[in-house]
């Protein structure tokens, strides 16, 4: 037998000797299964600490990463104002040396600083014009007597002297003009009036005394603008106005020194008297 042999067989005795044998305690298995039962428990905690830190590490990663986007964001539109009023570079061809130095020359271009806005612009107050005044008409005349295209009250233009007496009207001569007579009428249906009668056209002219008007509302204290307006086609004649009524006649506005009417008469369109 060769000396190895003798050296295994020797060892596999000695291990085989009850006196070196090592009895386990009663709770050894209750001991392993409880020592596995940790084990497992750390692991676990483990694990899950570390996937709690990735997920928090993730999430941070994000915070920041949105952060820093906002803030170039900001930025960027914030700088554009001031790219925008920066000036135009000058033009590649070389001016001549001026000996003389500009006076804006001297003055710094004030830019603002990157990242900051520029402070909000006030807006400019809405310009209110005045607007004109609205035109007044003037007021119609309704005071005194009511002179008509065709005559005052009862005297009518073409009456003849026997018509008017007829009506019960007093009358006055009081003129006489180349065959016309002058009358101051009275009574009734009639205010106190002159009347004008053509042996041949009978009444040719009537004027109320006192102040009057006609239906239209021009009357006294009617300003020379009223008269025009009223009545299309007036013509100046002297001191009057002239406005044609139609086929019978006109009315003869007398105006005063400040261009207000301050007598009203009707004419028939055919006169044969003298003044």
């Amino acid at each position: 037998m060769t000396e190895p042999d003798d050296l295994e067989q020797r060892l596999r005795a000695l291990l085989a000797d009850e006196r070196l044998a090592v009895e386990p305690n009663e709770d050894a298995a209750s001991a392993i299964v409880a020592g596995a039962r940790r084990r497992r428990r750390r692991q676990r905690i483990l694990t899950s600490a570390a996937g709690a830190a990735c997920v928090l590490a993730l999430a941070s990663a994000g915070v920041v990463a949105i952060q820093l986007r906002t803030q170039h964001a900001t930025t960027d539109v914030a700088a554009r104002p001031v790219a925008s009023a920066q000036p135009t570079p000058p033009s590649s061809v070389p001016e001549p040396p001026s000996t003389v130095e500009s006076p804006q020359a001297q003055v710094p271009i004030q830019t603002s600083e990157p990242g900051i806005a520029d402070p909000p612009t006030v807006p400019a107050r809405p310009h209110h014009t005045k607007s004109a005044p609205p035109q007044t008409t003037p007021a119609k005349a309704a005071s005194g007597a009511l002179v008509t295209a065709d005559g005052l009250g009862a005297v009518k233009l073409g009456m003849t002297e026997q018509q008017l007496t007829d009506q019960g009207m007093k009358l006055t001569a009081v003129k006489e003009s180349a065959g016309c007579t002058y009358y101051d009428v009275s009574g009734a249906g009639v205010p106190d009036a002159t009347a004008v009668v053509s042996k041949d056209n009978g009444v040719v002219a009537v004027k109320p005394e006192g102040a009057a008007h006609t239906p239209e509302g021009v009357g006294d204290g009617s300003p020379k603008d009223q008269v025009t307006s009223t009545y299309p086609g007036t013509s100046e004649s002297g001191s009057a106005l002239v406005s044609p009524t139609g086929d019978q006649g006109a009315y003869h506005f007398t105006l005063n020194s400040d261009g207000a009417v301050e007598g009203v008469e009707v004419r028939a369109k055919t006169q044969d008297c003298g003044s």
